[in-house]
């Protein structure tokens, strides 16, 4: 039965790619009864669960090492085993797994990378495990949790995957830059906190260009800018100015004033040189202490504790958290999730097996083990909010950690790749990529970056 499954899976992904033109949610896969769902598993139940993570990530195996640990305290005779993927890789990567029956019970997933798996049937909906836990009392999402994180798990209204952290982008400042170019950080008067417009943050930007130009540096940039390369940070910025990619109906609409006025605010960065045009390689960057400030929604250990990033002879750290500047009258914060997934394939029972493992990585004590083993970003539980003393911020507490749970009003996700059929994400991510790093560059022009843009979104549709 199994195997007729996977060759039903395997036709329709592969029809899918060929027909380029399947709207999302029209894979029909069976949507489990919450009924049928075993919440309660003997403590002795024996199984192996194998799970597929990103490679060249030491900080995520250390994360699940300590989660599995945790949970082996209730089920002891559930082992588990890795498999890993690349990133950069992940759409062929699991496709291929799928086609060929060797897909892990659990696996990975990111927010722009969840919608093949979810939309091509290959991941489980999770929708019925949440009403049945719910319906059993073992937690309330909307009380619980930080439901937007929830949201960005989600396509056509139904769960896909559970996330394992809050990631949101926020601003990571240097203080030491910002104090010697006379900024403002009186905790009392500062505008760098939490809740900062674009325009303050601007304003700033310009204070340590001058320090630069003033002190030799006129090669370093304030902002080491990755608003070309990533689109947690460079589509919320367009979404601010009330510009898209697509519109609701899954249709381009990137020729827009809207876009133009977003295109004609960053190139103008570039002019005033707070961030580096994107014909030249940049001179500095965050991570080597030269850039005043990054765009980031990655964990504070990756910077905290680098030796250049400190003090030399009192060991204070120069790295602190502020929220994302907000935008206009409809400020858009990049959110996303990264998170767990499950196998469609699998039978009732090792699904049930799979999703104690997910229930436990949502508990307080789930989250508190991932915590005290490197996951630094906020958790997704409310009960733990407070950094000072729970595990993901226990170390940090001289930094404002709060700056990844500021504003969840203006949070999303990269929410355009769910309007139209999986198959198009690769092509649609270049092209709005390819936008910023055309308006960016001064030797283009923004018509000449629209137009561009909107060919390879016209030809991505296309399929």
């Amino acid at each position: 039965m199994k195997k007729m499954m996977l060759l039903l899976l395997s036709l329709l992904v592969v029809f899918g790619s060929l027909a380029g033109c399947m709207q999302p949610g029209e894979v029909e896969v069976p949507t489990r009864d919450p009924a049928t769902i075993d919440l309660e598993l003997d403590p002795d139940v024996e199984a192996e669960i194998s799970i597929l993570i990103p490679s060249g990530n030491a900080n995520e195996t250390t994360m699940i090492d300590a989660l599995i640990d945790s949970f082996n305290l209730k089920y002891p005779y559930v082992t588990f085993k890795y498999s890993y993927l690349s990133v950069n890789a992940y759409e062929n990567t699991i496709r291929n797994l799928a086609r060929t029956g060797s897909l892990d019970d659990i696996f990975w997933t990111n927010s722009p990378d969840l919608y093949y798996p979810a939309d091509t049937g290959i991941a489980e909906n999770l929708t019925p495990y949440i009403e049945a836990s719910e319906a059993a009392g073992l937690f309330d999402v909307d009380v619980d949790f930080y439901q937007e994180f929830f949201d960005c798990s989600t396509m056509e209204g139904q769960l896909y995957a559970i996330p394992r952290s809050a990631d949101s982008v926020v601003t990571f400042i240097n203080k030491d830059i910002l104090k010697k170019a006379g900024v403002d950080l009186n905790p009392e008067t500062t505008v760098v906190k939490n809740g900062w417009t674009w325009d303050q943050f601007l304003d700033v930007c310009q204070q340590v260009r001058d320090y630069l130009d003033k002190n030799g540096r006129q090669s370093h940039y304030v902002l080491d800018a990755n608003l070309t390369a990533w689109l947690s940070t460079c589509y919320p910025i367009l979404r601010s100015y009330g510009a898209d990619i697509l519109d609701e109906e899954g249709n381009n609409s990137v020729d827009t004033p809207e876009t133009r006025a977003c295109l004609e605010m960053l190139r103008e960065m570039v002019e005033k040189r707070y961030i580096v045009n994107t014909s030249k390689e940049s001179a500095s960057s965050y991570e080597t202490g030269t850039s005043a400030f990054l765009f980031q929604s990655a964990s504070v250990s990756l910077y905290a504790n680098r030796p250049v990033l400190k003090d030399e002879l009192t060991g204070e750290r120069f790295v602190d958290l502020v929220s994302f500047p907000l935008i206009g009258e409809n400020p858009k914060i990049g959110s996303g999730i990264a998170g767990y997934m499950i196998n469609a394939e699998l039978s009732d029972e090792e699904k049930d097996i799979c999703w104690a493992f997910l229930c436990h990585m949502l508990s307080k004590e789930g989250q508190q083990a991932m915590g005290s083993a490197g996951l630094n970003l906020a958790s997704i539980r409310r009960d733990l909010a407070d950094y000072t003393t729970a595990n993901w911020g226990k170390d940090y507490s001289d930094i404002n950690m709060g700056a990844y749970l500021y504003g969840s009003e203006y949070k999303i996700a990269v929410d355009f790749l769910g309007r139209v059929d999986a198959s198009y994400k690769s092509d649609l991510d270049r092209a709005t990529k390819g936008l910023f790093n055309n308006a960016l560059n001064l030797s283009k022009s923004i018509d000449d970056a629209i137009a561009s843009c909107v060919k390879e979104v016209d030809n991505a549709l296309i399929g």
